[in-house]
């Protein structure tokens, strides 16, 4: 990591996924963490971005963030990482495959740094033990899966408002499953259901976009 880690607990927080229960108020799982692990490391890579490319519009910067903080990113730096190894849960192997449990515990873990060492610590350790190791910045400019970031500069060209809606949040077995709305200017468009909120507003997004080609 490049430092000493003072709270253990922020850790051992991070890891610990909302499939074990919350029996005890003293071990939450890691649902608060990763919420601020996800703003943390979005802001940290938007000024890495913003200073890379000088010249470059909003919808290009939101993109390229867009690809580098997803779901599909993050499970493969939690894996690079080992954190696949180290999270606490009931999940059996398959549900945390096809869950968002690996990328959740990723900012999870980023959320954990911030609380115990603040934001210059995370910031350089986002910088220089992940962008700067295990970042292909020309991969990911060719890597165009990111609906979510090629929808919202649609809608920016047309200046059409758009909100992503979570109509349904089910607990199905040892996991949530959502059901997310894709509304434009107001209206219903799309609708998916996942176990992953991430993914399913991606798909929704992918929806839409060969709706209106």
């Amino acid at each position: 990591m490049g430092f000493y880690p003072d709270n253990l607990a922020l850790y051992r927080q991070a890891f610990r996924h909302s499939s074990m229960g919350n029996h005890n108020e003293h071990l939450q799982s890691n649902e608060r963490l990763e919420f601020l692990g996800d703003v943390i490391l979005g802001a940290i890579v938007s000024e890495y971005l913003f200073k890379l490319y000088p010249k470059k519009d909003e919808g290009f910067l939101t993109q390229i963030r867009s690809r580098i903080v997803n779901g599909q990113h993050l499970y493969g730096l939690s894996k690079k990482f080992g954190f696949d190894t180290l999270l606490h849960s009931n999940l059996t192997k398959k549900e945390k495959v096809s869950s968002s449990a690996y990328g959740d515990v990723f900012e999870a873990f980023i959320g954990a740094v911030f609380m115990d060492k603040g934001f210059e610590v995370t910031r350089k350790f986002v910088l220089n033990r992940i962008i700067k190791i295990h970042l292909d910045m020309s991969q990911l400019l060719q890597n165009d899966t990111d609906y979510k970031s090629q929808f919202q500069i649609l809608m920016q060209r047309k200046k059409k408002r758009f909100e992503y809606v979570t109509l349904k949040e089910d607990r199905v077995g040892k996991e949530k499953l959502y059901t997310i709305q894709l509304t434009i200017d107001g209206v219903p468009f799309a609708e998916f259901e996942h176990k992953s909120k991430k993914v399913a507003e991606q798909k929704v997004a992918q929806l839409a976009l060969e709706n209106f080609k």
